[in-house]
């Protein structure tokens, strides 16, 4: 691959698989291949039985484990959503092989209620979960969106909120740190979120700004966490993660 200088893991918190239609992140990697060399991972919880033990630590594995089978000793990380928590949790992990790290509206950054708007979307988030299974997906993806925005009516039906999912969420709402211990994450940081989504994401990228000792943030103008800048800004988007990696 000529020119390529870079080398990116990105963690979906979808599933990755070539059995499986490709994401809008691989699309994304595939736009910017002449600039860097992005690879796209998923979730490891789905692909796990209900009986495997999980928690953060086995998607930090993960992480390790997709840059050794490619033969990457140093490289850049990029997450979105629970992707995102799960690329912070591995910069801070692993200092030596992450160059950078920038996350889109990470899905939680430490188990402490560092803001009043945090401790609202912790409410609101635990009666979503209350919900009947097949009443979940589409309130969390009103709940994900800002006040008097419509959920975008392009996207296609939501994946069936089963026990994995759950699963998830219990370690997302248990990760087992506070938000000022990610000040461990001494890389280039990046934390962007969409004008469009709840406001608790961007008052999340704020306070990763204010902890972070190498951390800045961006606002994404018509974006939102179901309409994210690699899906809808593709240009700004790359210009952003260009300049971050200019500074690992």
């Amino acid at each position: 691959m000529t020119g390529v200088v870079d080398q990116c893991l990105w963690v979906s918190p979808s599933e990755v698989s070539p059995r499986l239609a490709e994401t809008s992140a691989q699309r994304f990697a595939r736009s910017i291949a002449d600039r860097c060399q992005v690879e796209v991972i998923g979730l490891r919880v789905w692909g796990l039985g209900l009986s495997d033990p999980y928690d953060l630590t086995t998607e930090v594995a993960a992480v390790e484990q997709a840059a050794a089978d490619l033969g990457w000793s140093r490289y850049h990380l990029v997450g979105f959503s629970a992707g995102a928590t799960v690329a912070f949790v591995s910069a801070r992990a692993n200092p030596r092989a992450v160059r950078t790290v920038a996350g889109f509206e990470p899905a939680t950054i430490g188990d402490d209620g560092w803001s009043p708007v945090e401790t609202r979307w912790r409410r609101d988030l635990a009666r979503v979960r209350q919900l009947v299974p097949r009443q979940r997906q589409q309130a969390f993806r009103r709940l994900l969106m800002a006040p008097g925005q419509a959920v975008p009516s392009n996207l296609p039906a939501p994946p069936i909120w089963d026990a994995r999912t759950d699963r998830l969420e219990d370690v997302l709402a248990d990760v087992g740190f506070l938000s000022a211990d990610l000040a461990g994450v001494t890389q280039p940081a990046l934390i962007s979120s969409g004008a469009l989504s709840n406001p608790r994401f961007a008052r999340l990228a704020e306070r990763l700004v204010d902890v972070l000792p190498h951390a800045e943030s961006v606002l994404f103008e018509g974006c939102s966490h179901l309409a994210p800048p690699h899906r809808v800004a593709r240009h700004q988007f790359a210009d952003e993660l260009i300049k971050l990696w200019g500074r690992g």
